[in-house]
């Protein structure tokens, strides 16, 4: 019938063109958009290539101590080392038993080693054994030897370097706290028993301890350590069959020839342990000539030294050495060095910057310098004022 809804199609057509044209203007908006980020003219170009303008690279004055210091590397290592070299004895000498090991710590009577199945035997003294040492005998290698028994807590009574009793007494002791029969020696002594008038007076054998000079070896300083066994189980004892580290641990190091004119005896040291961090003061022991090392760089010999004892676990460590070559005791002004510059009337300035960043020259004196600041001094500079870094007067900085 005439009467029904006319077709809604041409409607939607034209809705879909609008839809269409509104979208594609959207699109070609934005590729204008991105497309003029991309296109410069030549002087926005140029402009954007050229250098910052440059900044003004201010320091503060501040106030502390300067120290000049010489860091090289270093060994510790003991005072000295000694070769222990038993006196030989009667019969063939080998090692029989190994008593110590290398790090071990020695103290006064330590059995050093066993050979052929006697003692060599530790103790503090100065002078090496050069004789036996029997009951009644007297001089100083007795008194040595009493006083080394009285050190390790034995009761010697008699006379200083006259062999008694009671010396006898304390190396028997000495021996049977190490679980060895101490050396004896028959000695003849009267015989008091009761006997007949025709009879001759008849002796009965003594038996009395002695020290046999193989069996003792003195150390100038106790404790010690091991620092190296030459002999093993079963070796005959030909030459030394230990290294003792005697004394305390000392750094030794070697000083380049360009440090040499800085450093000095009595110098303060730094010595750090990098492998503990711990740090431990010492001071320039000594100084010695230029040696040219074979295959490393030429050096004066070096050693420091400290006075307590290093710790232990310092032992054989490689450490490193600050010396305080130099210092102002207390704390000065100082800028940093490229601060200072020379003025065209010869004289020495900083670039002092107030507020506003208007740089003013001032006058300074300098002294002292270390780890790139510099000790000044001079009228309108004060600790906290700002100064140029690397700047010039005519303001370029």
């Amino acid at each position: 019938m005439d009467g029904s809804p006319a077709p809604a199609e041409p409607l939607r057509g034209r809705r879909r063109f609008l839809i269409g044209v509104v979208t594609g203007a959207v699109v070609m908006a934005i590729a204008g958009l991105g497309a003029s980020t991309l296109i410069k003219s030549p002087q926005q170009a140029a402009a954007e290539a050229a250098p910052p303008a440059p900044s003004l690279i201010t320091a503060t004055v501040e106030r502390r101590v300067l120290q000049q210091a010489v860091v090289l590397r270093g060994t510790v290592e003991p005072d000295r080392a000694l070769d222990v070299r038993p006196v030989p004895g009667e019969g063939r000498a080998v090692i029989s038993r190994r008593t110590v090991k290398a790090g071990a710590r020695v103290e006064a009577g330590t059995v050093l080693a066993e050979i052929s199945g006697r003692p060599v035997i530790a103790l503090k003294g100065v002078v090496p054994p050069y004789r036996d040492i029997h009951r009644g005998m007297k001089g100083s290698d007795v008194d040595q030897l009493q006083a080394a028994l009285s050190g390790l807590g034995y009761r010697v009574t008699d006379r200083d370097g006259v062999f008694g009793a009671s010396t006898e007494r304390a190396i028997r002791k000495m021996y049977q706290a190490r679980d060895y029969d101490p050396p004896v020696e028959e000695a003849e002594q009267p015989d008091t028993t009761t006997a007949a008038p025709s009879a001759s007076p008849t002796t009965a054998p003594s038996r009395s301890a002695y020290l046999p000079m193989s069996e003792v070896y003195y150390v100038r300083s106790l404790p010690a350590r091991v620092s190296a066994v030459k002999a093993g189980l079963g070796a005959e004892v030909r030459d030394a069959i230990l290294t003792l580290s005697v004394g305390d641990m000392v750094v030794r190091g070697s000083l380049v020839p360009a440090d040499r004119e800085l450093v000095e005896t009595g110098m303060p040291v730094q010595i750090l342990n990098e492998t503990t961090g711990r740090t431990v003061t010492g001071e320039v022991a000594s100084i010695g000539e230029l040696r040219q090392g074979d295959g490393a760089e030429a050096g004066h010999p070096i050693t420091v030294s400290t006075t307590k004892a290093l710790p232990s676990n310092f032992a054989g460590e490689d450490v490193r050495l600050t010396v305080t070559a130099a210092t102002t005791g207390e704390a000065v002004l100082v800028v940093p060095v490229s601060a200072i510059f020379s003025a065209a009337d010869g004289s020495t300035q900083v670039l002092r910057v107030p507020e506003g960043d208007q740089r003013r020259p001032v006058t300074v004196r300098t002294g002292a310098s270390a780890g790139g600041f510099v000790e000044v001094s001079g009228d309108g500079l004060t600790e906290g004022d700002r100064v140029a870094v690397g700047g010039i007067p005519d303001g370029t900085g």
